[in-house]
Order: structure tokens, then sequence, then C-alpha cells
């Protein structure tokens, strides 16, 4: 059965992110303006997943309108992103088929179309929508920026995969049966299973992510080493 989009979830994983993480609700509250213009009956939520989190975020969250925080504990982004999401299924209620999953991360800001491009993948029949990111150039070098900007090409139908940047169907998520495991690269390994699982992708520079340029993370090998010294993401 078919049904028509009656939810966009959106989800944020988040560790000890109390500097960016206003920023990253205020772009989420801008764009939750733009899509009632033309939407005034979907719904929007916003999970916001603290994982592993000792700072000040709780409390960020609570003073947002349209977020919910929940406490986890697994310091892994994979899980985190499975525990938010099905989280937000289960408060809906509703047929998977009828839920559009949005994905950002709390260093990162989305534009103001963002949540309108997401409705619209979803109304086109898209599994998957697959968006760009580009690095905030305040915090980078000159060689830095360039290294970026030469390695990644900011088009519809680019081939890059940035979890702070990902749209599916939930009913896709299903079958797919979640995000794997993984520490780093579960965004990759989504969208990766989705291709070949046959699934309708689209890659879209339609609504690009503003992600944080800072060089230093928790993690090894993912976006801000890169950043910092040019390794593979």
């Amino acid at each position: 059965m078919t049904f028509a989009l009656r939810q966009l979830a959106v989800v944020v994983p988040a560790r000890n992110e109390e500097r960016l993480l206003p920023r990253c609700l205020d772009a989420l509250d801008e764009a939750h303006r733009v899509l009632r213009r033309t939407r005034p009956g979907l719904e929007v939520s916003v999970t916001v997943v603290l994982d592993r989190t000792n700072d000040a975020s709780a409390a960020i969250v609570e003073r947002n309108t349209l977020a919910t925080a929940l406490c986890y504990g697994a310091g892994n982004v994979g899980r985190a992103r499975n525990f938010g999401i099905r989280s937000a299924l289960r408060a809906c209620g509703l047929p998977p088929a009828a839920v559009w999953i949005a994905n950002t991360d709390a260093d990162s800001f989305v534009p103001g179309n963002w949540l309108l491009a997401q409705a619209e993948a979803a109304e086109e029949g898209w599994d998957v929508m697959v968006g760009t990111v580009e690095p905030e150039t305040s915090d980078l070098t000159e060689a830095q920026l360039d290294r970026w900007f030469a390695a990644h090409s900011l088009r519809d139908g680019h081939n890059h995969i940035h979890g702070a940047n990902l749209g599916f169907r939930a009913d896709a998520y299903e079958r797919l049966g979640g995000f794997q495991g993984l520490a780093l690269h579960e965004d990759r390994g989504f969208v990766l299973a989705a291709a070949a699982a046959g699934l309708r992708m689209r890659a879209t520079d339609a609504c690009r992510v503003q992600t944080s340029g800072r060089t230093t993370s928790f993690v090894r090998g993912g976006f801000a080493d890169y950043l910092a010294n040019g390794i593979k993401v």
C-alpha cells in the first residue's frame, strides 16, 4: 500500500556539541518555517540523540520548541542514528511509508530550503536523497579549502556521501535494516547498501549543508581529519 507523506522526522546525533548545537537548531527552525509556507499540514519532529554527552547540550535542546533530546551511551554514531530514528518512528505512530527521515549533524547548519527539498524528494518517489556539504570557510586555511574544493564536485549527480545531508523513506530504512553500528562511515555503508538493493536514489546539490570546518574531533579518520590532513572520507 502507498501512503502520502505525513511526517518529516529529523534525527541529529550529538556528542558534546554545546558550542555548535544552538546554530544547528536555529537553522532547523528556519527550515521548518520555510516548509510551513507551502506544506502547513506536514508534521515535523526533531530528535537530538545526545550520545555519551556530558556538556550543556540537553539544556540547549530543552529551550528549543521543535526538538526533543534523547540520552544514549554507545559513543557510536551508527547506533546513535538508529536509536534516534527508531524512537522517532515509535513516537509518531505512522506507517513507515508515510515518514521521511532527514539526517544532519549537530555541527552542521542546514539551508532554509532543506526540509522542503527533503519533502519534495519524498513526494517525487525517491527512496534516498544524498545531499552535498561544504565546510565553513572561516575555520580553514586557504590550502585546506583548496584541497576540499579540488576533491568535491558540488553539483547534481555527485558521488559524495555525508550523514549531515541525507534523507530516506522510513520503509526503505527498515528494508535495509538501518545503519551499521559503525563509529565511522555508517552513512557510506547505508547508501552503498541502498544502491545494491536497487533503491531509487537522488544525488543533489539543491540543499547544500554547511558543516564545521574544525580539524579535530572525537573520531579518527572522519571529516575533521580530511580537512586537517587530507585523509580520505
